[in-house]
């Protein structure tokens, strides 16, 4: 396994960047860059810069496309979207770059507030604050139109992937439950199976494993996602993992550092280890977001990365 950072925008790779994230150890990384800034080109340019810096570029992700209303909601700029998605990654795959990741609408109230953790302002998400807010559109969209939605994307762009020989990441819907008039369909394990069912279990279709937010799901039983036991479900899936902790599932959380959440992440890199995962893990998300935190973050994680291996 490697250890990454995600959340990279062209603007913030900078020399002194590059040197921050060599002292931290990072090894490889996630770019996020906007659709006008995305032609083959630019992205060759962004690639030659990381690894030329000495990373690996795990994925580069359009920043506002990758979970766009238009092929999500199905309006009227949708095909004009999932074209222009097509080429990005077409581009990618030319350029060898193997990894993007895309979400099935993740708009709305991604927090309810902010609180704190070890003294660090963190996200705060409670549902009862979330199903008060107002709909986002006149109109609802329940589950059985975006999983008619999802399937239509995935139609048109599986075959371009599995030409580009980039693979696709889910990642899931983040907080993982339906509020503000729109069904947040990837909620659960049992979702991921059932997209993988919907697709025919495709090889160019892969998972974002967000531990975090499987850390926030319900689960069958209202008492959480068994976390190890879906990594074992979808091992040959899995193309990166977002690592980070919280305090507990729903209704209610927020986010913590790695090492005072409720989920024994020790636990989990055992069993991405015991499943033969090799790509790369990220923190995702870092409490109060200063480099003292981050360092704090990635260094726990390094840890935990070295006392798994062997």
């Amino acid at each position: 396994m490697k250890l990454g950072i995600s959340h990279q925008r062209p603007e913030e790779l900078t020399s002194e960047r590059f040197d921050a994230l060599h002292r931290l150890g990072i090894e490889a990384m996630e770019v996020r860059t906007l659709v006008d800034r995305a032609d083959l080109d630019s992205l060759g340019e962004l690639k030659s810069r990381v690894e030329t810096a000495g990373f690996e570029i795990h994925e580069i992700m359009l920043d506002d496309l990758y979970s766009a209303d238009s092929f999500t909601l199905a309006t009227a700029e949708r095909d004009r979207d999932i074209e222009r998605l097509c080429q990005f990654v077409t581009d990618l795959g030319t350029l060898g770059i193997r990894h993007t990741t895309y979400a099935w609408n993740t708009g709305g109230g991604y927090q309810t507030g902010t609180t704190t953790t070890r003294g660090c302002a963190t996200r705060e998400f409670r549902a009862s604050v979330a199903e008060a807010m107002p709909k986002r559109f006149a109109q609802s969209y329940d589950d059985a139109f975006m999983w008619d939605t999802y399937r239509y994307f995935m139609d048109r762009v599986l075959p371009v992937a599995e030409a580009a020989n980039v693979r696709l990441q889910l990642h899931p819907n983040d907080p993982p439950m339906s509020h503000q008039g729109i069904a947040r369909i990837f909620r659960s394990t049992a979702a991921f199976s059932h997209a993988m069912d919907l697709i025919e279990h495709h090889p160019n279709a892969g998972v974002l494993f967000c531990v975090g937010t499987w850390a926030e799901m319900l689960g069958p039983d209202g008492h959480g996602e068994n976390i190890n036991d879906a990594i074992r479900q979808m091992s040959d899936r899995i193309t990166q993992v977002h690592f980070r902790n919280t305090s507990g599932h729903l209704p209610d959380f927020h986010e913590t550092f790695p090492d005072n959440g409720y989920v024994n992440l020790l636990s989990v890199l055992r069993t991405l280890r015991e499943v033969g995962f090799n790509g790369m893990v990220v923190p995702d998300h870092v409490p109060g977001g200063g480099y003292r935190e981050e360092a704090y973050t990635f260094g726990y994680i390094r840890g935990l990365l070295q006392a798994t291996e062997g």
